[in-house]
């Protein structure tokens, strides 16, 4: 009768705890939906043509904030340590423009047809967006 007792108490403290974590996660879900915004890019693809082996090229994806809330980007990461982004850090505002700096190195890539990602990571919906860089490293 006493385990009895006891397996009913913890199946009502579980289902108590599983009920007030999906009404906190139903509430996240609301908040970050009424917080986001879309980004467009003038372009979302750079063509560098050829380059020398070591060369470093920058170049700069322009946005606008095409939304009606605050743009907030999080983080804007290359998918090697050859491609850096410089990016703001600070909110912006619906209908202004910003942009993401972009340098790559092409050393040790001699001989190579180059395809490098940059994510970007904001409130936006999705929530990343892919631009890339190419080019011919000679």
């Amino acid at each position: 009768m006493k385990n009895i007792f006891i397996n009913i108490l913890l199946v009502s403290i579980i289902t108590l705890s599983l009920s007030s974590c999906k009404k906190n996660e139903s509430k996240i879900n609301a908040d970050l939906i009424e917080n986001t915004t879309s980004i467009k890019f003038e372009k979302e693809l750079i063509d560098f043509g050829r380059l020398t082996d070591g060369e470093r090229v920058t170049c700069s994806f322009k946005f606008v904030n095409s939304g009606k809330s605050d743009l907030i980007i999080s983080s804007v990461s290359g998918n090697c340590g050859c491609t850096v982004a410089d990016y703001p850090k600070e909110p912006i505002a619906p209908g202004a423009e910003g942009q993401i700096t972009v340098t790559y190195d092409s050393s040790n890539s001699s001989g190579m047809r180059i395809s490098k990602e940059v994510s970007v990571l904001a409130n936006t919906s999705p929530s990343t967006t892919k631009l890339r860089i190419v080019a011919e490293v000679i």
